[in-house]
C-alpha cells in the first residue's frame, strides 16, 4: 500500500501525528477502575467502580453471551459475573456504562479456557506500550460496504516528512470496519483475516506487520503476522499479534483519529480534475538541468500491488529503482505510477505509458503534492544516505513517456522519456530484474 511504502523513504509524506494523552472525561462521569479489564477463564466476578453526578445505566454492545448478570448494588459500584470460558479461545465483551451528560466503554478480555489456544488469553513474550498512532482513514474505496484504516503504533511515531525514525518499533495494522464515514477508528473486536476478505471487523494478513527500524533503511526487519486480535474501547487499543512463534501484547491509549485520504485519487478533485490543485510548477523541482538516470553499480528494484488506488477499473502499481552504495540507499531514485490496461494481481505492467495528471488506462501519474502535502505519483529524488539523510534533489516528473519491456527472461527493460515542471528532461534506459516487493 503507498502509505506503506513511505515508512521506506520512497514518498515524502508530510504528516505529523503527535502522541497524545488520555482524553479527559467530564465531571458527570468518571470510571475510577479503568477502562480494560481481565477476566480469568472461570469467570467470576468484576467489579466497576466510579462516580457520576447522576443515574447511571449499562449496556451490553458485544459478548452478552459471557455475560450472567450485570447489577450495581450500590451507588458508585458495578458488579459484572461473567460465565466460565470452555472453549479453546479467549472471549471479549463490551459494555457501556451511560449517565445524561457522558458515557465510557469498557472492554473485558476473558481469557481461554483449560484446552489453550487463541493469541490472547495465554502467556505474553513481548508487552509494548505505543505512544503515537499514525495512519490514514481510506473510507470505502478499496470495496463497498467497508471502510479501511491502516496505521502505525510505535514509540516513536513519523517526522514531517512521513518517514520513520531510526532504531524504532512500528506495528502496522490493515483493518476494515463498517462503513460509518468515520475517521475515527471504530469501537470493537477484529479478528485476523487469512481470506482478506475486508469484511468488517477484520485485520488483513498480507498487510500488518512489525517494523524494526535500524541505524539504516537497509537495517530494517520487517515481521509478518501469522495471528492478531485488537479490541478497541473508548481512546484505547488492546491489540495482541503472533509474530515468530511470539506473543506480542501492544497497548495505545490516545485520540484514535486518522488522517482523511477517503477523496484522495485523481477521479475526485476539483478545478477541472487537475489533483495537482493548480500548484506552482517551481515547487515541484530543484533539478537546474538535465538529468540521466542510470543503475549501473549496486541497486535494488522492485515492484508493488497497490489495487485499484485511482479508482479506473484497471491494477495500479508503484515501481521503484534505487541506487545503492556500501548497502545504503545513495543518489538517484525513480518511482513510477503506473495504472495498467488490466486487473492483474502478478506484476502484469508491461506496456507503453503515457504521463499525466488524469488518471486513465495505460497511464503514469505525475508527480504532484496532494492537498494532505503528501508526494505523489512519479517522480525522481536524489537519496542522501542513511533514514534520516532525506533528499538532496527531487524533481515531479510531469509529463512525456515510460515503457516497461518484459524480455522474456525475467527481466525488463525501463526506457523513460519525461520532464519535471521546469522542462528538465529526466530519461533512463535500465534493463534487469523488478522483484516483487
Amino acid at each position: 500500500m503507498k502509505q506503506l511504502i513511505s515508512i521506506f523513504v520512497l514518498a515524502t509524506f508530510a504528516l505529523f501525528v503527535a502522541c497524545e494523552s488520555h482524553n479527559e472525561k467530564s465531571a458527570a462521569l468518571v470510571v475510577t477502575s479503568g477502562a480494560t479489564y481481565a477476566v480469568e477463564a472461570n469467570g467470576g466476578d468484576v467489579y466497576v467502580t466510579y462516580t457520576s453526578a447522576g443515574e447511571v445505566t449499562t449496556s451490553v454492545l458485544s459478548g452478552n453471551e459471557i455475560i450472567n448478570s450485570i447489577k450495581n448494588p450500590a451507588n458508585s459500584v458495578i458488579v459484572i459475573n461473567f460465565k466460565a470460558n470452555t472453549t479453546s479461545d479467549a472471549r471479549t465483551a463490551i459494555v457501556e456504562v451511560r449517565c445524561a451528560k457522558d458515557f465510557y466503554t469498557l472492554v473485558f478480555t476473558q481469557a481461554a479456557g483449560n484446552s489453550g489456544g487463541g493469541n490472547t488469553g495465554g502467556d505474553v513474550d513481548v508487552v509494548f506500550r505505543a505512544d503515537c498512532m499514525d495512519g490514514y482513514y481510506y473510507g470505502e474505496k478499496y470495496g463497498e460496504g467497508a471502510d479501511r484504516y491502516a496505521f502505525f503504533l510505535s514509540d516513536q511515531g513519523l517526522n514531517n516528512g512521513g518517514q520513520a525514525y531510526t532504531n524504532g518499533t512500528y506495528y502496522y495494522i490493515d483493518c476494515f470496519a463498517p462503513a460509518t464515514k468515520s475517521t475515527s477508528l471504530p469501537l470493537g473486536t477484529y479478528t485476523f483475516d487469512s481470506a482478506n476478505s475486508g469484511n468488517p471487523y477484520t485485520i488483513n494478513s498480507d498487510n500488518s506487520q512489525l517494523i524494526l527500524t535500524g541505524d539504516s533503511v537497509e537495517n530494517t526487519v520487517t515481521k509478518y503476522m501469522t495471528n492478531a486480535k485488537m479490541v478497541v474501547s473508548a481512546n484505547q487499543i488492546v491489540l495482541e499479534v503472533n509474530i515468530d512463534g511470539e506473543v506480542h501484547k501492544v497497548t495505545f491509549v490516545g485520540d484514535l483519529t486518522l488522517e482523511d485520504v477517503s477523496g484522495e485519487n485523481g477521479d475526485n478533485n476539483d478545478d477541472n480534475n487537475d489533483p495537482t490543485g493548480g500548484q506552482d510548477g517551481e515547487a515541484q523541482s530543484t533539478l537546474t538541468g538535465d538529468r540521466h538516470v542510470t543503475f549501473d553499480g549496486e541497486h535494488r528494484a522492485k515492484w508493488g500491488y497497490e489495487g485499484d488506488y485511482w479508482q479506473t477499473g484497471y491494477s495500479n502499481y508503484t515501481i521503484y529503482i534505487m541506487n545503492k552504495s556500501g548497502g545504503y540507499v545513495y543518489g538517484d531514485t525513480l518511482q513510477f505510477d503506473l495504472i495498467t490496461d488490466n486487473q492483474s494481481k502478478d506484476g502484469d505492467f508491461a506496456g507503453k505509458y503515457t504521463i499525466s495528471d488524469k488518471a486513465g488506462k495505460m497511464v503514469m501519474m505525475a508527480g504532484f503534492t496532494n492537498k494532505y502535502a503528501q508526494a505523489v505519483g512519479s517522480w525522481l529524488y536524489e537519496y542522501g544516505g542513511s533514514s534520516a539523510s532525506g533528499y538532496k534533489n527531487y524533481a515531479m516528473i510531469k509529463r512525456g513517456t515510460a515503457e516497461f519491456i518484459d524480455n522474456g527472461d525475467g527481466t525488463h527493460t525501463v526506457i523513460l522519456d519525461g520532464y519535471d515542471y521546469l522542462n528538465n528532461n529526466i530519461t533512463c534506459n535500465w534493463t534487469g530484474v523488478i522483484e516483487e516487493d
